[in-house]
This record gives C-alpha cells, structure tokens and sequence, in this order.
C-alpha cells in the first residue's frame, strides 16, 4: 500500500508532504541533515494555488499575521538617491524561516523527525527502498521522497551527478543578515552597477533586515557549496571594491553571519521526477532560481499534488498523475529573463533604460 515514507529534508516542500501523507494515513518519517530546523533564509510569496494549499491546511491566519509587510522596491545610486521605484503587488510574503516554522508546529506531533542525519545510500527492489544512514542504521521504507533542495542528496543518488540537471543561468547570489538601519523600512533598496545588485530587504514586521548581493558571471565557478568559509571569499573577491552607497556595510554584516548563503542563481531541470520507488518535490525536482520567486509556490502546490496522487493510486500511476500537473506550472515560473534584467542590468544602457522604464511607469 506504499504506506511508509522516508522524505529527506524538512523543507517547505518536505513539510508540507509530511502534512498532507500523514492526513492520508500515512506513517511519515522527515530526516533533515542539519541538526536544527533551519529557520534562515529570505522572503518568500504564498500565492495564487499555494494560497489553497495553506488554506486548507488551516495555517493561513497565522501566515498573514506573520507577513513581511515589503510595500516597495526602490533603486538608488550610488549617493544613495532614488532613480526609480516599484510598488509591489499586495501579496502574502512570509520570511522562509517563519513558514518553516508554521509548518513544523503543525507537523511535529505526528510526524517522525530525525535530525542531525542524511541518507548515506538507497537500494530499490520490487517491495520497498532499502536506506543506509550516514548515523550507520538501516531502513525500510515503501517510498523514498527528495525535498532536500538545490543540490538534493536524494536526487544524486536515485538520478545522478547534479550536473546532468543544473542550468546555470549566468548569476550568483547571496544573503546575509543586515543592519536594519542601514534600509528604508518597508522597502527593498537596490543599488546597482552594470552586472551587479547590492540590496537590503527590509521587513516591516521583522528588527533583522537581510542584504542581498548578486553578480553575473557567466561561467559556472566550481566551488563547495558546504564550505562557507570559501563562499565568503567568493563573495568578497566580487564586491570588496564596491565602495559606494551601503555595499561596504552590508557586505561586512553579510560575511559576519554564520549562516550566510551564497550559490549559483541555478534552475533545475529534469526529463522526470521519479525513478522507481524514489520522487522528488520542490526545489530538488524543479527549482526555478530565487529570481522566478516562486520557491515556495511551486513547493507547496507540489507536496499537495503528490500526497494527495499517491493516496489515490499506485505509486507508479500517483508519481505520474503528479508529474502531469505539475509541470505546467513548473514550466510557466521557469521564464525568468525579464526578473534578471530588472534586478541585475548587464551594461550602463540597460541600466539607464531600466531607471527609465520605471520612472515613466510611476
């Protein structure tokens, strides 16, 4: 009956799945390789059929209480004036840690979690998933589910190397906590030179602000996304000469936080999202970058999609069921051109063009 499930990575999508598998009659166990629930991270939109999800889920009041309360994006130079604005759609946006953490609060009583932990090895058979732990025990479970990001674990092992399904889109980006009085409140402040951003996100219901950093480099760096010590020489080596506005504060405040995060602006692409008795979900089937701002859209519709196939049908039918949906709007949130070319202008023209635009547009 396919009733035991391992999901790796207790993310939004992995959360969300073990909600919705558990509901079904599932016996759900989430394993999270960090020792804590991760509760970092920037803002995210709950939009369009992420909303129903959440509704039914009983957690929307408590996401609209929690919102960022972000009204503007504004783009300034070098001196700090403003040159053009954006006033952003009146949308719910949550700060990734606090729905993490909605998610967990609503999860944790009947779902198994194991921290500190990650799958070491995964063996298929006709029955179940034979799974190895990096801690040295053992487990058998019916179906095995990847939530586990980006660079998915699951998906290396059930898949193959990332590099088959990793599309560098030319970019890096980073965050890191700020000052908040280095931002306008309410407000995401921009400031930019041709192929680079410096930016402070500033919530209005939340006294940590967060800067944002990205570059266009159009070669893929290799580089290990575990070591954080090298992750800031990266950043660093791209913006210690960026001497005007905020860039040297907020780069300094960046560098300073222990969990600083800095990858390539990447999407993932893939022919399928399972194999066998193993499935992905969110961004470790079809992460469509932090420039499509629909992580946490495409995560929780996806984790709904599959829990509420595989409680329907056969894994092999569910997985498939769940694959047809979901990729047309996969496909929709992975065109995102124009999001790059308003935050991050290749050359002074299109920078001057973009200001332009904007300005004539308020």
């Amino acid at each position: 009956m396919n009733k035991r499930v391992l999901i790796s990575g207790a993310s939004i999508a992995g959360q969300t799945l073990a909600y919705w598998l558990t509901k079904h009659g599932f016996h759900t166990t989430v394993i999270e390789q960090k020792p804590a629930l991760r509760t970092g991270g920037q803002g995210v939109d709950v939009r369009d059929q992420a909303l129903d999800v959440v509704e039914r889920m009983g957690i929307l009041p408590r996401i609209r209480a929690a919102v960022a309360d972000v009204r503007e994006m504004q783009f300034v130079d070098a001196a700090g004036q403003r040159v053009a604005s954006v006033k952003l759609a009146n949308e719910i946006e949550i700060m990734r840690g606090d729905l993490v953490k909605i998610l967990y609060d609503v999860t944790k009583d009947d779902v198994d979690y194991v921290f500190g932990d990650s799958i070491k090895s995964l063996a298929q058979d006709s029955d179940g998933v034979t799974v190895t732990f990096q801690s040295g025990g053992t487990g058998r479970f019916d179906l095995v589910i990847g939530a586990d990001g980006l660079h998915s674990n699951v998906r290396r092992l059930a898949f193959g190397p990332e590099s088959e399904f990793l599309d560098h889109k030319g970019y890096y980006f980073a965050f890191g906590n700020a000052d908040a009085a280095l931002g306008a409140d309410r407000t995401i402040t921009m400031f930019n030179t041709p192929g680079k951003m410096v930016g402070i996100y500033r919530s209005g219901n939340h006294a940590q602000a967060k800067a944002y950093f990205m570059f266009r480099r159009p070669e893929a760096m290799d580089f290990d996304h575990h070591d954080l010590d090298e992750q800031r020489r990266l950043l660093k080596e791209n913006f210690a000469g960026e001497t005007s506005w905020r860039a040297p504060e907020l780069l300094d405040g960046a560098l300073a936080d222990p969990d600083l995060y800095f990858d390539a602006l990447s999407q993932v692409r893939m022919p399928s999202w399972s194999a066998g008795r193993v499935a992905l979900v969110g961004d470790a089937a079809y992460c469509a970058s932090p420039a499509s701002g629909a992580g946490a859209e495409l995560a929780l519709t996806g984790a709904y999609l599959l829990a509420t196939e595989l409680a329907g049908a056969d894994h092999r039918e569910a997985f498939r069921r769940y694959e047809d949906q979901q990729r047309k709007l996969v496909d929709i949130k992975m065109q995102i051109s124009d999001n790059l070319g308003l935050m991050v202008p290749e050359t002074q023209d299109a920078l001057q063009a973009r200001n332009a635009a904007l300005t004539v547009g308020q």
